[in-house]
This record gives C-alpha cells, sequence and structure tokens, in this order.
C-alpha cells in the first residue's frame, strides 16, 4: 500500500467542470459551490473553462495559449458578477473567487494542480455535469469525466506539513470524483436542483472520509477515480430514501451523431467576390525593345573581325519579330489564368533560313552528293 498523508485543518478542493460558469448550460455549479462551503466547511477552489466545452473528452489545448481571467459570482444563481484580468479583493456581497480558463477541462484541471495551487489540493471534483454519464459512449466523450481523469494521472506535488491529523490520502494521486446529473425531465425545478446538491454533498464527504478504507472486492482501496451520477427524480433525492449503491457502466455505442443539412449554392456574382484571379496582363509575354535577328546580325564593331563572305557565299540576313514559346492569351477575357496557361500544349518548331539561303544549301549538298533522306533528316532538326 502507497504511504499516505493527511490534510490540514480543513481539505483544499478543486472544483472544475466542462460546462464553464453559470448559464442555461451549466445551472449547477455555482449551488454546488456554495453547498460544500456552507455544509462541509471545505476550501473550494473553482477552475473551469471559460465557456461550454462538452464533448471534449480528456482533450489538452497544446498548441493554444490558455489565458486566465477572475470571476467573482453574486446573485442567486451566479450569474450575475464581475470579470476582470487581474485577482482582486472580494467586495461587499462577494464570497468567491472563480479563475476561467480559455482551455479544455483536462487543461484546467493540470492548470489548477501544477501551476495555481500546487501542492494544496486534496480532492478533485468535476461537475456537476447538466446530464448523465453512466455509459460507455458518454463517459468516454464527457469533459466533465476527462477532467477528473487528467486530475487522476497528474503527479501531486508535495505540500506542507499537516498541522492537525485528518483521514488518510495517497500521495501517488489526488483522488478524483466525477459528478453527474442524470435529467430525466425539462424543465428542471430549481427545488430538485437543491436536493441534488445536497445529496451530492453528502456522497462525496463519504467517498472522501473512507477513500483509502475502501476493503471492498476489487477496489481494496486502489481506487483512483469514482464516477457519481445523480437522477434528478424527487423520490429518490429524498432524506429518507436516498440509497447509493456501485454499479457497472451501461455499455452502448453511438448511433449517427450527425445530420445532413442543406447545401448553400454560390452564383456566379457571388463566386467572382469570393475568388481572386490573376490579373491578364501578368500572362502576356515581355515585349523585347528590338526584334530579335534570326540570323544573329552581330554590331559594327565586330563585324569587322569576321570575314567577308565571297561571291557564292551571298547570303542575305533576314530579321523577323520575337515568337512567343507559348501562345498570348485574349487580355480582354476573364477567364485568363495561370493555370489555363499551363495547361495549353506547347510545340516546339525548329528555326527556318531564309529562301536564299535554303536554295545555297540545296545546291551544295546536291554537289557533294548528300541524298534526299539525309537532306529531310536534315531538315527535321534544323540545319538545312
Amino acid at each position: 500500500m502507497p504511504p499516505l498523508q493527511t490534510y490540514g485543518e480543513r481539505p483544499v478542493v478543486l472544483l472544475t467542470n466542462d460546462d464553464g460558469p453559470p448559464c442555461d448550460a451549466s445551472p449547477n455549479i455555482y449551488s454546488f459551490a456554495h453547498a460544500l462551503e456552507r455544509q462541509l466547511g471545505w476550501d473550494v477552489r473553482v477552475v473551469i473553462p471559460d465557456s461550454q466545452k462538452s464533448w471534449v473528452g480528456k482533450a489538452y489545448a497544446i498548441n493554444d495559449v490558455i489565458t486566465a481571467s477572475y470571476f467573482y459570482p453574486q446573485g442567486p444563481d451566479g450569474r450575475t458578477g464581475e470579470v476582470t484580468h487581474v485577482p482582486r479583493p472580494l467586495k461587499h456581497g462577494e464570497s468567491m473567487e472563480w479563475v476561467l480558463l480559455s482551455g479544455t477541462p483536462s487543461s484546467c484541471a493540470n492548470i489548477a494542480l501544477h501551476n495555481l495551487y500546487p501542492g494544496e489540493i486534496d480532492l478533485v471534483i468535476s461537475g456537476p455535469n447538466h446530464g448523465r454519464n453512466s455509459s460507455t459512449a458518454f463517459a468516454l466523450s464527457s469533459g466533465t469525466v476527462g477532467a477528473a481523469l487528467a486530475a487522476t494521472l497528474s503527479v501531486p506535488l508535495p505540500g506542507p506539513p499537516a498541522p492537525a491529523p485528518g483521514p488518510p490520502l495517497h500521495t501517488e494521486h489526488v483522488p478524483c470524483i466525477a459528478l453527474s446529473y442524470a435529467v430525466v425531465a425539462r424543465p428542471v425545478a430549481p427545488r430538485l436542483l437543491a436536493l441534488a446538491a445536497e445529496t451530492a454533498v453528502d456522497v462525496c464527504k463519504r467517498l472522501f472520509d473512507n477513500w483509502a478504507h475502501d476493503s471492498a472486492p476489487g477496489r481494496a482501496g486502489k481506487v483512483q477515480l469514482y464516477s457519481v451520477n445523480v437522477p434528478l427524480v424527487e423520490q429518490y433525492l429524498e432524506k429518507g430514501s436516498r440509497k447509493a449503491v456501485y454499479t457497472e457502466l451501461w455499455k452502448n455505442a453511438y448511433g449517427s451523431l450527425f445530420k445532413p443539412t442543406t447545401r448553400q449554392v454560390f452564383s456566379c456574382s457571388q463566386l467572382e467576390l469570393l475568388t481572386f484571379a490573376q490579373r491578364p496582363h501578368a500572362l502576356r509575354p515581355r515585349r523585347r525593345s528590338r526584334p530579335r535577328e534570326r540570323n544573329h546580325r552581330t554590331p559594327a564593331k565586330q563585324a569587322a573581325s569576321r570575314p567577308r563572305p565571297g561571291p557564292h557565299q551571298n547570303i542575305r540576313r533576314y530579321t523577323r519579330p520575337c515568337r512567343p514559346p507559348y501562345p498570348i492569351l485574349n487580355p480582354c477575357s476573364s477567364h485568363c489564368s495561370t493555370a489555363a496557361a499551363a495547361e495549353i500544349p506547347v510545340r516546339s518548331q525548329p528555326p527556318t533560313r531564309p529562301l536564299s539561303q535554303r536554295r545555297h544549301l540545296d545546291r551544295r549538298n546536291r554537289c557533294m552528293g548528300i541524298g534526299k533522306g539525309v537532306r529531310q533528316r536534315h531538315a527535321l532538326e534544323g540545319r538545312v
């Protein structure tokens, strides 16, 4: 059995959830936090996501920069209060300071244990979730259970020595409870939520006080996480009829989680606003300031150094404009694009010689005895 430790004057409890601060989707955490302080006198530290993060499981936001804000709830349901970016002393009518993080429930649990309150937490309670987690499909995707699992897998840091003895706790892990309210009918009456909070506080206290002394078969003090589901049924929440039982997860599977939606089709005018095409003038070849000479006319300075052709080499030099290697697209067309220019096949053609030069080469070839087949091959190779 691992070594044990005891907490101080009163246990420090970390309360987190996946539904976020008090709102329509998170109506349970404010009353439950006050019930822990009022009925048990525990020191409650609340670190929750700044918005609803349901169905994220035990996910971490490892690539995001998580920011913190401080919430001071007020009112009967905790939905009113001030949110600041720096902590401040409590004002009149305020009893708690909550930390809101822009991360997942698992990130909130890990940051609270290792960064905000290192070595101070004796128990982690995740919830109460507004919905049951009594089946395998829901429990494995639940952010409430995921936050409790993340806290269970966090190695506790050594805290200060306890001044007074208390119930023994494991030092290998932090005890964690995932708390969920099973909603049977909607809307849920406020009195039913009050009875559920009272029942949940009683169950959490009994589990915490007997954590290391649980000698039931299969557990023997080795349990690290309890998943508690409280049904929102009045006949089960009355003081004389409350009964807690150990059970197993209901084995179920997912059905269709998504439904088809109407596909929105954009018109041509809307598509033009959403697409960006290259300008037409960017596809036109750059024009040369002077036309390129096919027969390689040399400047006047180099012409004097070259031997002057004889009478039999009287070749006229012809010049012609540059022919681009690809066709010029119509600049007035609105459908010009780089991809369209790249798809047009380009056929390379050998340079043609002037007519007088071709006749001169034909006479030379006949004098040298070059046959017609060789002349055709030279023509294909551009040598004629």
